[in-house]
């Protein structure tokens, strides 16, 4: 039989009658049997329902699984799916344990819990320890299972926590400061009290002493003046209940010297009291008075609400992968480099939104042929060590090419050495950039932490590496910025700005904006911490100018009367509406200017650069043309905060950074950042502020109704002098400008307003001036914008007004 049956499982012979036969000899073995199966199954039953519960089923369903995973889908038994496997597994534990919190409604687990035995093991002696482990090993099979989630959450967490208690911070502070006042207060008025009752029974006691004494006139209720109390505003209640009381009955005489008539003090008591003299104890309960003077109503700056952080467009919910295979191309970059014999390992790789930075470590090259042949023979490392020396850096610059070949990058940027670091840096641009917004810097806990320390913190954007990259404008203390069109410029200008207006107030920070342009800083009229509408005009923007210097010398007189070396110090000490605001000058595109006034712009850019930090008067300077003509030494000497996007030449990289670099950014908010006090420009992705997002926070501005600053006058500025800057303008037509322009006129045939600038080194709207008032005199014809005038005098002396 046992024959049979085995020839019949190798040879899969299972026909009808084969099981038929099976059948009858189960069917019997079961009846024969069936007394003592019916009672072993009945006990065993009841003692695996007690022990197990229902919770058995659940490590069941994931051994059936890992069974079926086994048999039909083996990719998942793989290194990477372990960890998901083992946390499947203390899910299932964990939901046995949670099934010991719910009774049965009846039967077996009506005592035990859905859980049995086991689940309650599992889940502790009280409901409060079962809670606490479930959770835990909720934790655990959540961490086990996705880890780089888990990490990501943690530091999500731990970022949200710090902002919160970053936020609430103040709020505690301010809490703590009004209960201390309120105490203050409250022990104020206590010892104010206790002074009223001192004097009243001062009072009290010389009365009851005159009236004791026979041998002095008597002094009664009706004699006496009726009492005048001067009171605070505070105590006013406490005096009126004393009078009414009708505690005080004669004027105050001081017990000591009870002999002394009352009239006598009233008259010391009424004469005024010298500077630097002490009065008596009478002084202090003299006449009284209830006046009540009503305090100047403070300015009420909480008005001005600053505009919250959720206007701002939220970054995309898009997968910030950088596609970049690093594995591959980490050996790609070995490979080509070992293909020239130069011997590189990657050692380090971190991703940013648009590059990621390849960090290599220069390997060793051998001197000769017999140090190779030695190597080979397996001689110690040693000893051999003589026979090679390290991978020039040069030599791995050199190749920046080739790799851009075999990576197939538009661009690559090789980083010699990473400030800091043993490593040569390789940015690979990402096949994906990922977006970076303003509102993803600003909720960062390094820009909330800088933002504690200064008002003028700047979000820059996300590293080559994915950190995040903030600025303060008062250390650098002024920035340029260069890039050609569509770079990314106006936008770090817009940026700029909005960091400005959404963390200070009109009171706190002024902003002086200038674009010759006419469209990227005109959006923001209307704000109220314009100093002036938005200047489009060179003419004016000269002036302005010109009288933010004179602003700046009566700021340095201010300083020096008040003893304080810079605007910090000065308003440490003074209430808000009494401190000096910061004033920030951005300039949208400084070559337009400098192609209308080239001496006057540059005068007082290099003026406010060099003298403004300690008034705190910062500048942002921006322009699309770095040449030598409009960005010149003085100014790049007093900006040592520098951006500079993607620029079209190595040689325009060099005006700005006085490096390299530039020329090979990606665009689109690529940039490069000196700060003044790095060795290196540094590589950002620029954050991104829409046009909308402008919109909303100059919205928020415009619908509220503060307490308007103090103006802030720009019209007195003095001209220029000198050659620097032109001559003084004015009407006046016998001033010495106006004779040499006389003789250049009569000196030629045609005069144009050019050739009075380049003669009198002056500016554009000082020539222009020149040139109507020679039309006026009949010197000159009229003509047309741009082209030379007819000279209508000959050469002589000038007529003078009594001609």
């Amino acid at each position: 039989m046992t024959t049979w049956l085995a020839f019949c499982w190798r040879n899969k012979k299972w026909t009808g009658p084969t099981v038929l036969v099976l059948a009858a000899i189960a069917t019997g073995l079961v009846v024969w049997q069936w007394p003592q199966i019916s009672s072993g199954y009945l006990s065993t039953r009841d003692l695996l329902s007690r022990s197990l519960g229902f919770g058995f089923l659940l490590p069941l369903l994931w051994a059936a699984t890992l069974t079926l995973a086994i048999w039909k889908m083996r990719f998942l038994l793989k290194a990477r799916f372990i960890n998901r496997w083992l946390a499947a597994l203390f899910g299932t534990f964990a939901l046995w344990g949670a099934l010991a919190f719910f009774p049965a409604d009846s039967g077996l687990l009506n005592e035990y819990t859905l859980g049995g035995h086991i689940g309650r093991s599992l889940k502790g002696s009280s409901d409060l320890i079962g809670v606490l482990r479930l959770a835990g090993a909720t934790a655990f099979a959540l961490v086990l299972a996705f880890p780089l989630g888990s990490r990501r959450f943690s530091k999500y967490a731990a970022e949200k926590l710090h902002l919160a208690a970053v936020t609430i911070r103040p709020h505690i502070a301010r809490l703590f400061r009004k209960l201390g006042s309120m105490r203050a207060e409250r022990a104020r008025r206590r010892a104010e009290r206790a002074q009223m009752k001192e004097e009243i029974a001062l009072a009290s006691l010389a009365a009851y002493n005159l009236k004791e004494d026979s041998s002095k006139p008597r002094i009664t209720v009706q004699e006496a003046p009726v009492p005048r109390v001067v009171v605070n505003p505070r105590n006013a209640s406490s005096a009126s209940r004393s009078l009414e009381m009708g505690v005080v009955e004669a004027p105050p005489i001081p017990a000591a010297r009870p002999a002394r008539e009352p009239v006598v003090e009233r008259e010391r008591a009424e004469q005024p009291v010298s500077e630097g003299a002490k009065p008596e104890r009478a002084s202090k309960v003299a006449p009284l008075n209830l006046e009540i003077q009503t305090p100047r109503a403070p300015l009420r700056l909480e008005d001005w609400k600053l505009p919250p952080v959720t206007l701002l467009t939220e970054a995309p919910a898009e997968s910030q992968e950088p596609g970049v295979d690093q594995e591959k191309t980490s050996s790609l970059i070995e490979n080509t480099l070992s293909e020239y014999g130069i011997e590189v390992n990657v050692a380090e790789v971190k991703i940013g939104p648009v590059v990621t930075m390849f960090g290599l470590v220069p390997g060793w090259v051998r001197r000769s042929r017999q140090a190779r042949a030695k190597a080979a023979e397996g001689e110690d490392a040693q000893a051999n060590a003589g026979d090679r020396t390290r991978v020039r850096v040069d030599s791995i610059v050199a190749r920046e090419k080739d790799l851009a070949l075999a990576l197939a990058a538009p661009s690559l940027r090789i980083e010699a050495p990473i400030p800091g670091a043993s490593l040569v840096g390789i940015e690979v641009p990402n096949a994906r950039p990922a977006s970076v917004t303003l509102r993803g810097v600003m909720e960062t806990v390094p820009y909330k932490s800088l933002l504690e320390k200064s008002k003028l913190a700047l979000a820059l954007g996300l590293g080559s590496g994915g950190e995040v990259a903030v600025a303060d404008l008062a250390r650098m203390p002024h920035l340029l910025i260069a890039g050609s069109t569509g770079s990314g410029k106006s936008v770090c200008i817009n940026t700029v700005i909005s960091c400005m207006i959404m963390q200070n107030s009109p009171w706190e920070t002024r902003l002086l904006l200038i674009d010759p342009k006419r469209v990227e800083l005109t959006p923001y009229n209307g704000i109220p911490h314009l100093i002036i509408p938005v200047v489009v005009e060179p003419e004016v923007a000269v002036q302005s100018l010109r009288g933010l210097v004179q602003e700046m010398l009566s700021r340095y007189k201010l300083l020096e009367e008040a003893g304080a070396r810079n605007i910090a110090s000065y308003n440490q000490d003074l209430p808000p509406e009494e401190q000096m605001p910061f004033i920030v000058v951005a300039v949208d595109e400084l070559a337009d200017l400098m192609m209308a006034a080239p001496h006057d712009i540059e005068h007082s850019i290099i003026r406010l650069a060099q003298l403004g930090r300690a008034t705190g008067i910062h500048m942002i300077v921006a322009t699309q043309r770095p040449s030598v003509n409009v960005v010149t030494g003085l100014i790049k000497a007093n900006f040592p905060g520098r951006i500079s996007f993607a620029v079209a030449s190595q040689i325009d990289s060099r005006t700005i950074l006085d490096a390299a670099g530039a020329e090979k950014l990606l665009g689109r908010g690529d940039m490069l950042f000196q700060p003044p006090d790095g060795p290196k420009p540094t590589r950002i992705q620029g954050a991104f502020l829409s046009d909308t997002d402008i919109e909303e926070v100059v919205k928020h501005w415009q619908g509220q109704r503060g307490p308007l600053p103090p103006p802030i006058p720009l019209e007195g500025g003095e001209p220029l002098t000198g050659g620097g800057g032109g001559q003084p303008s004015g009407g006046d037509h016998g001033d010495d400008l106006m004779e040499k322009a006389w003789e250049i006129a009569t000196s030629h045939n045609r005069l144009s307003t050019s050739l009075l600038q380049r003669r009198l080194r002056i500016g554009y709207p000082r020539a222009a001036r020149l040139m109507d008032l020679l039309e006026e005199e009949g010197v000159i014809g009229p003509g047309e914008a741009g082209k030379s005038r007819d000279v209508l005098v000959s050469r002589g002396k000038r007529p003078g007004p009594e001609d």
